[in-house]
């Protein structure tokens, strides 16, 4: 089905307006975030909304993303590797790829599993709404084990597995302005049928674990969630996606990648996580999540991304 698009203005709702903070970068605008050349984006808006209580256990960040492109125009970007994230588009088509060759191609509805990847995509003026799930989320709403879609990108609406979710797309675009949208959009989502979730609690530990920059190991991180380590394993595959070890490393990277957005000026090197033993092990790990180095990552065009770590960095901040 061709996707249609949401009729309503530039001009973000009141609702929307009341959230603060909206990211917006104007060509030639913000130091360090350059529009790669030849492109012609006017403007990009990336803003967080509040998740509702009830639905936070699920759903850690519903979004809004408007790209205003010049005719025929697409930016280019990369995303680091994060949580399974579900997007609706309006407008041009969407076209992404990882690095193991998964990839997605015009669908108005995408879905990428939890990754420890790179995602590469390319985007014209379009706008949308999404969704990043918890681990817990995926569990209840999703209800297939997460390494199935580990590092993989799908069309919603091609794949059985995210069935419950298509109506939304449609749902969405009944809201006449971008408040009336969330209202719908977070209505939709409450309504879901949550599934029951063996080793809820175990689950919700992991996530403490991972929070914590103290545990640095998979017996550590046992250990904090007062679990068997066969355990564990099997539960961070089928709610996280990968084996706890490899979840340690990304999130050890992640931080990493947060602080060097928050602080550009002291550079990677007081971005490298305390976990780290030396830089060397940060580069490998580097190259091994984002198939880069550091310094490539530094100097890339970031259109998107740009604004999108820094509206991520400062949800964190507000949550906090």
């Amino acid at each position: 089905m061709p996707a249609t698009r949401v009729p309503f203005s530039f001009e973000p709702s009141e609702i929307l307006r009341s959230i603060p903070s909206l990211y917006t970068k104007d060509a030639g605008g913000c130091p360090g975030a350059k529009i790669r050349q030849g492109m012609t984006a006017r403007r990009v808006i990336i803003q967080y909304c509040p998740v509702p209580a009830g639905l936070d256990p699920y759903v850690s960040v519903l979004f809004y993303c408007e790209i205003d492109m010049g005719e025929g125009e697409r930016l280019h970007d990369v995303l680091s590797p994060d949580w399974a994230t579900f997007r609706f588009h309006y407008g041009a088509a969407v076209e992404g790829v990882m690095r193991n060759g998964s990839s997605i191609n015009g669908c108005r509805f995408s879905v990428a599993g939890p990754r420890s990847q790179e995602v590469r995509f390319s985007l014209g003026g379009t706008r949308q709404w999404g969704f990043r799930l918890t681990p817990l989320g995926w569990a209840a709403l999703v209800g297939v084990p997460a390494d199935r879609y580990a590092d993989m990108l799908a069309d919603g609406d091609e794949d059985e597995a995210f069935a419950e979710f298509r109506p939304l797309y449609d749902v969405i675009g009944q809201g006449e302005s971008p408040g009336e949208q969330l209202d719908l959009f977070t209505a939709f989502l409450e309504a879901l049928p949550r599934r029951p979730v063996a080793h809820e609690a175990l689950i919700l530990g992991i996530c403490d674990a991972l929070a914590d920059p103290e545990v640095r190991s998979a017996t550590d991180l046992a250990d904090h969630a007062k679990a068997h380590s066969r355990t564990v394993e099997r539960v961070c595959r089928a709610a996280f996606g990968f084996s706890p070890k490899l979840l340690l490393r990304r999130q050890r990277f992640l931080r990493s990648i947060d602080q060097f957005t928050l602080e550009p000026a002291r550079k990677w090197i007081g971005a490298i996580d305390a976990a780290y033993h030396d830089q060397a092990q940060f580069v490998r790990d580097f190259r091994a999540f984002m198939g880069m180095t550091p310094r490539q990552y530094a100097q890339l065009d970031k259109p998107l991304t740009g604004p999108l770590l820094r509206e991520r960095a400062r949800h964190v901040r507000l949550k906090g």
